[in-house]
Parts: structure tokens; C-alpha cells; sequence
């Protein structure tokens, strides 16, 4: 297998020739046109090139080769000039053009530093939000979370005119599992209530733990004969894992709101959802009730 060739490195060394080679043009143009015209700003700009794009190393390369240059042009184009004055003159713009080169890579550097900070910084502030909004038991969008995304889903469909539905689910009974089992086992029993939930739902909807045993659910398609048989399913999985707390009776209530417009603010869709699971607790638990847009209270359903 053959090696990897190292392209970056084949690049930085093509760009430090062409810098050194067009530092040897301007000094060949200096001593060709003498001392009348003035090529100081062609010395810096590959010297500052090298420094911004190829870092440290050619930035020294080029600043050597400028004052080199610069020195034998001036040698051989100004004949008249002492050598002092000729070696005073090359020393101090050598060593200005090292002192810019230097100069340039710190900037350099301290950009990249800048860039790499502030994309960390980016990276802990997108962790905080998103552990802002999520529930660290069981990994679902909590109550801020949920309201924030159903009111983006209220006024998606009131510009599309399709209803809304959620379902608000409390889990009955839940209390006697951490007075009997412990707390640690009525942990568990929410994050398996919490994965029965996204288990049950469809992809596009969105599970929540709005606080405590009390769980929403917002279906994307809210259609009536779509959402009930959820509401459904969700009771039958929650009742499937209170049996194994036999004695205890532990299961869920489900209330759902369903709206054929949607409402104005996500509170009434929630209190209408809450409304109808406190309804379902009062029937005797276990069940299933739904508050529609046409009925006065909510209806348990069979």
C-alpha cells in the first residue's frame, strides 16, 4: 500500500519557492532600473505573503532571501555607496523585515487561537442549550423544550389550517413504586415509560417530560383517526409495564386535546389535554379520555 503523500507540505514548500523566486525577480528588476526607482514594497509583500499563509518557518526563509536580495541589488546597481552604508542599510531592513514577519505570524497565530476558542466556546454553549431543554433523567425534551417547540407547531398550522393534537400522560399510582421499590427503581420505571413512549409514537412526534410521573406527547400529524389508536397504544404500553409491579396498579391516564383550528397559545392546548387526563384519573384511572374542539368537556373514550 503505497503511502499518503503529504499534499499540505508539498504546498507550503511550492509557495516558499515561488516567495524566494519572486523576491529574486523584484531584486533583478532593482538592479537592473538603479537607484532612481524604489522597490521597497515589493521586498515586503512575499516577505509578508510567506508570514500570513505558509507560518514561521518561510516567513524567516523569505525574509532572508529579501534582504540578501536587497543587499546585493543595492550593491551592485549603487556602486558609488559605501560598504558600510550598504551592510548599515541591509542589517536594519533584514532585521525590520524579520521584526514584520514576526510580527504578521503572531497575528497570525493568535487569530487561529481566537478561531479555536471561540469554536469551543460555541460547541459548551450549544451543550448548556440543549442540556437547557433537556430532561437529564430520561433524555426527553423537557417542559421548556416541549412548549417551545408547540408553540412553532401552532403557528405552523394556523398558516396551513390543519389541526393540532397532544396528549398529556400521568402516570397512576407511581408514588407506590418509590414507597415500596425505592427511589432507584422508580428512576428506572421512568426512563422505560420514556423509551415505551418514543417507542410508540411515530418518528415525527415529540415525546416530553414535562415534570415529576407527567409526560406530552405533540403528533406532527394530528389528524383524528390518526392520533387516537396512539393514545391508545400509549395506554396499553404504560399498563404493560405496571404489571410488573403486581399489587400496586400501577399504569397511566391519557388525555388528549385535539384541535381542528389551532388555538391561540399553547397553554389552552395543554390545559385542555391536562383536563381531560385528570378526567380519565377520575373514571377510575387506567384510561383514555379526549377533549375535541366540538365538545364542551372530555369524553372517555372505549
Amino acid at each position: 500500500m503505497q503511502p499518503r503523500s503529504d499534499k499540505p507540505g508539498v504546498l507550503r514548500t511550492t509557495f516558499a519557492v515561488l516567495a524566494v523566486a519572486a523576491i529574486g525577480i523584484v531584486g533583478l528588476l532593482d538592479y537592473v532600473t538603479g537607484p532612481w526607482l524604489s522597490f521597497s514594497l515589493f521586498y515586503v509583500i512575499p516577505v509578508l505573503g510567506a508570514a500570513w499563509w505558509l507560518g514561521r518557518g518561510p516567513a524567516l526563509l523569505a525574509s532572508l532571501a529579501a534582504g540578501v536580495v536587497w543587499f546585493e541589488a543595492e550593491a551592485w546597481g549603487h556602486r558609488g555607496e559605501p560598504n558600510r552604508t550598504l551592510l548599515w542599510n541591509s542589517m536594519s531592513r533584514l532585521l525590520m523585515l524579520v521584526a514584520m514577519a514576526a510580527m504578521v505570524v503572531r497575528i497570525r497565530e493568535d487569530r487561529r487561537r481566537l478561531q479555536l476558542v471561540n469554536a469551543r466556546l460555541a460547541d459548551l454553549l450549544h451543550g448548556a442549550e440543549k442540556l437547557a431543554r433537556t430532561d437529564p433523567l430520561t433524555a426527553l425534551p423537557n417542559r421548556r423544550a416541549f412548549i417551545e417547540r408547540l408553540s412553532a407547531e401552532l403557528s405552523h398550522a394556523r398558516r396551513a389550517n390543519d389541526p393540532v393534537c397532544i396528549a398529556y400522560i400521568d402516570i397512576d399510582n407511581f408514588k407506590r413504586i418509590n414507597d415500596e421499590k425505592g427511589h432507584v427503581e422508580g428512576d428506572d420505571f421512568l426512563k422505560k415509560i420514556a423509551l415505551a413512549i418514543r417507542e410508540t409514537v411515530r418518528e415525527s412526534d415529540v415525546a416530553a417530560r414535562l415534570g415529576g410521573d407527567e409526560f406530552a406527547v405533540l403528533f406532527t400529524d394530528a389528524k383524528r383517526a390518526a392520533v387516537e389508536p396512539l393514545a391508545r397504544r400509549l395506554l396499553e404500553r404504560t399498563r404493560a409495564l405496571g404489571d410488573r409491579y403486581p399489587g400496586l396498579e400501577v399504569g397511566a391516564s391519557v388525555g388528549m386535546a385535539w384541535f381542528e383550528a389551532a388555538p391561540d397559545s399553547p397553554e389552552l392546548l395543554l390545559e385542555r389535554a391536562d383536563g381531560a387526563m385528570y378526567e380519565a384519573k377520575a373514571a377510575g384511572k387506567h384510561r383514555f379520555a379526549l377533549w375535541a374542539t366540538d365538545s364542551a368537556r372530555p369524553v372517555l373514550q372505549a
